[in-house]
This record gives C-alpha cells, structure tokens and sequence, in this order.
C-alpha cells in the first residue's frame, strides 16, 4: 500500500461569542505522529471552528470518516473534507479523528481540543524580580497597521513598573505600556512614546486601554473608561508581528534584559489585544463580548515563568 500524508487544518470563520479558552493542538501522520501547529494558531471566541483533513497527492481519499475519541457513533462520512463544529464548549473538548480513504488505502490524523478557563481569574505578581513574568504565546498573523491594548491591574507600587510589553529584534519597546509614576503612563510604538497624564486615584483595580493607528499617527490612553487627550505617535509605521509579548516586565533586549526595578508586583486579569482601534472603553471594561481580537482572556494561551500564579480574583 502506498503510504500518504495526511494533515489536519483549522479554519476560522464567524459564530456566536464563546466564553471558554480554546487550547488547540494539531497533528500531521506518516507512520509517526508529527507536530504541526494550527492556522491560525489560536483562533479567538466568536469564530467559527473548522476542521479540514487535506491529503495531498492524486488522486485524492474518496471518502472521510470524522469521529470523535470515546464514541462510536460518526460525526460524519461523506467526501467532505471539512467538518464544522458547533459553538466550542465544554461538550466539544476532545479528540477528533479524519480517515480518509481512497483506493490507495487510509490515513488518519488527529485534533485536540482542550479548555481552559480563567474566568474569575488573575496572575500575582508577589515580588519584585527580574525573572518573573508571563508570556503570551499568541501573536499577530499580519504586520499591525492599528492596535488596541486593554488589562485591569491592581498594584501599591509607588514606582514605575511595566505592564505589557511587545518587544521584536529591531525595538525592544515595538509596542509599550508603562506606568512611570502614580499620575503618568507611556505609550511606545516603534522605539518612541508619548506621555499620558492620568489624576491620582486611590488604591483600586485600574483598567486601562491604549489604541494606536498608522494612518493618523493617533494614539489615545483609557483609564477605567475615561480618555484622555490624545497624541500623536509613529504617523505611517507599521508594528513588526515577530515579537515577543510579555506582562509584568519591560524588555530590554528581544524576550530579555530585565530590570528589577521596573517589574510589576501586584495582580493582572482582563488582557486583550485587537488588531484595530476600539471606542466603547466602557464595554469592554465592565465584560462586554467582543470578537476578532488577536487574543482576549477567554482564549489566553500563556507561560507563567519564575514566581507567577494563577489565583481566584478576590476584588471587584
């Protein structure tokens, strides 16, 4: 029997909001399992999931048998290469197995599909290091031509301390939120920023947004659904997708160069990142469901490295 390379391909399209995070993970089979990544690789809630099983070669399997590991019963067989599945939850984790038949025989490949959920959830920052903080492993698929950037933190730090962190091999400060003192934040595109004057509050959860788009060069900072005057910022740029995104740190080197004294310590919940300017701040401050974005809390895929922890949320 002539032996064939069967892969599985992950499509996205629209659907209703899905509230749980989506782990995926995705496999190509030739006698051994290979590992091959998902495209996109971490498709975001309110996107419709689509498994394709793609065998190349001529001619092509006849006929594709779509199960589902623990049950007998066939999710579907017909020659359709694609199988769509329902809004994700917790009925659809799992593993999916595509055969393919054709005259030449039969291939399999699987799909995993895990959950996790942060809901009602927060990364502690307990001290103050320079090796401590959380990566986020989903990236942008295409260069940034605008962005949005929101999270709630809750902090007593009186010094200055970075929040999220974009850093590629030409800027290290790509893209940069930072709260330099108790009445000041700064936004970094491509190397430079521009200063936002916030009024003091008193100790609380901050939830803040920062927007940025090419075209006009304008860059906008939200507190707790509040904007402040805007600015201009890196007019005509584009923002590099080969990064490294890290929370609770400025790096100073591409995914490196830390500095203890502008580590965050405190608590951080609610990230998200879209690939195009938001206004309804208020919304998204108070749990509103938006779609299309790059990643969202939801579907955070994240390492926690050195003394990071994921708790239940005690406050607001």
């Amino acid at each position: 029997m002539q032996q064939r390379v069967l892969c599985l391909l992950l499509l996205a399209g629209t659907m209703e909001s899905i509230q749980e995070n989506v782990s995926l993970a995705l496999a190509c089979t030739q006698a051994q399992e290979i590992s091959r990544g998902p495209r996109p690789p971490y498709p975001s809630p309110g996107r419709e999931l689509q498994l394709q099983c793609d065998v190349p070669g001529d001619p092509g399997p006849l006929e594709f048998l779509w199960t589902k590991e623990g049950s007998d019963v066939p999710l579907q067989i017909n020659p359709d290469r694609i199988l769509t599945l329902p809004p994700v939850g917790k009925n659809e984790t799992g593993t999916y197995i595509c055969t393919a038949t054709s005259a030449w025989g039969s291939s399999v490949a699987k799909y995993s599909l895990e959950m996790i959920d942060l809901f009602r959830k927060v990364f502690v920052f307990p001290r103050a290091s320079n090796d401590s903080y959380v990566i986020l492993k989903p990236k942008p698929e295409q260069p940034l031509q605008n962005f949005t950037v929101c999270l709630r933190s809750y902090t007593d730090l009186p010094r200055p301390y970075a929040l999220f962190s974009y850093a590629t091999k030409a800027y290290d400060d790509e893209i940069l939120l930072f709260k330099s003192s108790s009445r000041e934040y700064r936004l970094y595109v491509g190397g430079e920023f521009v200063t936002f004057r916030v009024p003091e509050t008193r100790m609380d959860w901050e939830h803040v947004c920062a927007t940025w788009e090419s075209a006009t060069g304008i860059a906008e900072l939200w507190v707790n659904g509040k904007p402040l005057p805007r600015k201009g910022l890196r007019k005509g740029y584009s923002v590099s997708t080969e990064a490294v995104i890290i929370l609770g740190q400025e790096q100073d080197s591409f995914g490196g160069g830390f500095d203890l004294y502008n580590s965050f310590t405190g608590e951080m919940t609610d990230v998200y990142m879209w690939d195009h300017v938001l206004y309804d701040m208020q919304s998204i401050m108070w749990g509103g469901s938006f779609s299309r974005y790059i990643f969202g809390w939801n579907n955070l895929h994240y390492e926690l490295v050195g003394d990071v922890f994921l708790k239940h949320r005690l406050l607001f």
